[in-house]
């Protein structure tokens, strides 16, 4: 009896489980679910058209892109290889210009000098042409060598450092005088090739292409950048060689030995007539201003100074 009882309850308990069973496959919405489950299919299947699209369009473009790419950066080339714009400065007498370069350089420009130059540097010198007297603060850049060029075939050259060139086409010599760092001078063609020292001066002698090396005074050479005509026991001679670039007069020296006066003095804005007036009152000389005067041409002659002992 007591087995009995037990398989009786198991049966029971089978037929609860299965209506259990029964009562939860009749809660089941199988439309809805069915519904859900074609909408995540076709959510599915649009997403793959879409990559698949995406990726031909990405194949398509590719090969233009890269054919693009190419063509710029060819042409981008090309154009960094052209000679840039050249621009010239000059400067008028009695004026200083200032100058900023493409690279950063900066260039003092000293009266009656012209300065030609690019709008910006190609290649792998950094070339300017100068005509005339300019000091030089150069960008320091040790892949691109900065070049001087003058019209007497000399060649000053720097990667960053600062240094006075004069070189006036009617003057006699080339200077080169070097404030900080090194510079090298040479001429090619004559086998010109100095290294300079900071404080000495390179004269280039154009008749017979000869060079003289020399310690300077600094102050005295580049004076001129800041305004001022600065003699330190100088020559009447290159006092007046000075004063004739300054102002743009010919000063004509009368007797050997006004020559070889020499002055030491700093002007700064006195005009030509008062520092010819302090001259006379230093040494036994006389000082006479000519006029320009009009010319059977219609032009005018250029001021004269006549310097004469007394």
């Amino acid at each position: 009896m007591k087995e009995e009882k037990v398989g009786q309850d198991e049966g029971e308990k089978r037929v609860l489980e299965l209506v259990d069973r029964l009562a939860a496959q009749k809660r089941v919405d199988v439309d809805r679910n069915w519904a859900q489950l074609e909408q995540r299919i076709r959510k599915e299947e649009q997403r793959m058209r879409w990559y698949r699209f995406i990726r031909s369009a990405a194949a398509i473009l590719l090969l233009p892109a890269l054919l693009l790419s190419g063509f710029l950066y060819y042409h981008l080339r090309e154009l960094q290889q052209l000679p840039a714009e050249q621009v010239e400065l000059t400067t008028a007498y009695g004026m200083i210009s200032k100058i900023i370069l493409s690279d950063g350089s900066e260039v003092w420009l000293n009266s009656g000098s012209k300065l030609v130059y690019p709008q910006r540097f190609v290649g792998k010198h950094r070339e300017v042409y100068l005509s005339g007297e300019a000091y030089f603060k150069v960008k320091s850049d040790s892949s691109h060598r900065f070049d001087v060029k003058t019209s007497d075939g000399i060649t000053v050259s720097a990667y960053g450092t600062e240094f006075n060139v004069q070189a006036y086409a009617d003057e006699s010599r080339v200077e080169a005088t070097l404030a900080e760092g090194n510079i090298t001078v040479e001429h090619p063609e004559y086998q010109v090739k100095e290294t300079l020292k900071p404080g000495e001066q390179l004269r280039y002698f154009k008749k017979d292409r000869q060079t003289d090396l020399r310690a300077v005074n600094l102050s005295a050479e580049t004076a001129w950048r800041e305004g001022k005509i600065l003699f330190r026991r100088t020559s009447m001679k290159e006092v007046a060689r000075q004063l004739s670039r300054h102002f743009n007069v010919d000063i004509q020296l009368q007797g050997q030995e006004i020559c070889d006066y020499s002055y030491s003095a700093t002007f700064t804005t006195e005009t030509l007539t008062e520092i010819l007036s302090l001259l006379e009152k230093t040494a036994p000389i006389q000082c006479e201003i000519i006029e320009p005067e009009q010319q059977s041409d219609y032009a005018f002659s250029r001021k004269r100074v006549v310097i004469r002992p007394l």
